[in-house]
């Protein structure tokens, strides 16, 4: 049964911070417009996944396989780049390549503009404190609000695209993702380019491989990771939201101001965001400690160095790694090219491109940043808990707080 509820927690917000459902969890997190744009002209779709729209996406994402296979648009690329270009000219069908442009313009347009729209809403629901439900249970899922790591979601995705957003919780985004990988792969005889790549048959590898769908490989693979790793940062940071907003109501509502009593002890613990910080309150009280008595207020953190590993964990969007991806896809692409010519093939070249391409835009990132940078950001307390008890009650107390993962105390002296 519900321990408390507070009637803020009724009311209905105009704009809304986020939603998770059977379906997965979605929130409005403010992302970069050009970003937006710049997956957009990678893929078509992609631009809008990466800001949440999802349903769009999956049709804009359709009518680029669909489309651009019909007009090998793919093929003319590639031959493009490799000097040939009245094959090229002959390889394209102009009915459906008239079809493309008006489209693709649209999806870099529309994914723009709709980040411009989103980071706005997301100011308004700041404004309003949006309450947002922290789980959602129905007949066919469990879906729970909780701390993730995001690079476990990006190694998943590494293996195999689709299975990072499953991870992350994003049930119909990682179904789609991972069919339309293995569409794709079978598509462009993938799986047996790859094992011709490695055992260092390039020759067989080459000529099995089918040119017009193996282009998109580059771009799906470089964008799912990407996409796992950051809805995963997207989702702690509502995780965080979420228990700042119920901590905060919760402390105005228990009138917390009071006089310690010369009996009472007072300890301060400090906690991660995470689930155990509602336990350790709720046990806390079940020993005996007046609600009023447990003050729980979420810290402001001011550290403003850039992070490499981290910087997406603030609510501004940024990060390093946006720019680092989007060289690696560019040079990704261009390795799968150019790999159809060259010794390697396609797949080798393409991972080299994918990873080299990562370490130029990171360092690009590292040299264009105007602030002071650090590999890792150091670790955060980011819930001061503050309890008067009595003092017979200290050693359960403390029990409880380390059991809870609290991640130190002290016991403040009388003065």
């Amino acid at each position: 049964m519900p321990h408390q509820k507070f009637q803020s927690a009724d009311l209905r917000p105009r704009y809304a911070k986020g939603k998770i459902s059977v379906f997965g969890i979605n929130s409005v997190y403010p992302r970069i417009p050009w970003m937006a744009a710049w997956w957009a002209a990678a893929f078509p779709g992609f631009g809008h996944m990466f800001i949440g729209k999802y349903l769009q996406g999956f049709v804009l994402i359709i009518w680029e396989l669909v489309v651009n296979g019909q007009a090998h648009l793919n093929m003319g690329i590639a031959l493009s780049f490799l000097g040939r270009f009245d094959e090229a000219k002959a390889q394209i069908d102009q009915n459906w390549a008239l079809l493309y442009v008006a489209v693709y313009a649209y999806s870099i347009w529309d994914s723009y503009r709709s980040a411009v729209e989103i980071n706005k809403s997301h100011v308004l629901s700041e404004i309003e404190d949006a309450p947002i439900a922290p789980s959602d249970v129905t007949f066919f899922e469990v879906i729970i609000l909780d701390k993730k790591n995001p690079w476990v979601g990006m190694l998943w995705s590494t293996l195999s695209p689709g299975l990072g957003q499953l991870y992350g919780g994003s049930t119909i985004v990682g179904t789609f993702i991972l069919a339309w990988w293995i569409f794709v792969c079978y598509k462009a005889v993938a799986v047996r380019t790859w094992l011709y790549s490695f055992l260092g048959d390039f020759n067989s590898a080459a000529a099995i491989v089918d040119w017009q769908w193996f282009l998109f490989l580059p771009s799906m693979y470089a964008f799912a990771i990407y996409q796992a790793y950051t809805s995963v940062n997207e989702n702690n940071t509502l995780f965080d939201i979420e228990q700042i907003r119920h901590l905060r109501v919760r402390a105005a509502n228990l009138a917390h101001l009071h006089t310690p009593e010369d009996h009472t002890v007072q300890i301060i613990a400090t906690f991660d965001h995470s689930p155990f910080v509602e336990m350790a309150i709720h046990e806390i009280e079940k020993l005996g400690v007046p609600a009023q008595h447990i003050v729980a207020l979420p810290l402001e953190n001011l550290d403003s160095q850039t992070h490499v590993l981290d910087t997406i964990h603030s609510v501004d969007g940024r990060s390093v790694l946006d720019g680092a991806m989007m060289s690696g896809t560019i040079l990704a692409v261009l390795g799968a090219i150019y790999g159809f010519v060259l010794h390697w093939g396609p797949v080798i070249w393409g991972l080299l491109g994918l990873v080299g391409g990562f370490l130029i835009g990171l360092a690009i990132e590292i040299i264009l940043s105007k602030r002071k940078l650090t590999i890792a950001s150091s670790r955060k307390s980011e819930v001061l808990l503050e309890i008067t008890c009595q003092a017979s009650m200290q050693t359960r107390l403390i029990k409880i707080l380390k059991s809870r993962k609290a991640m130190g105390f002290v016991t403040m002296p009388k003065r």
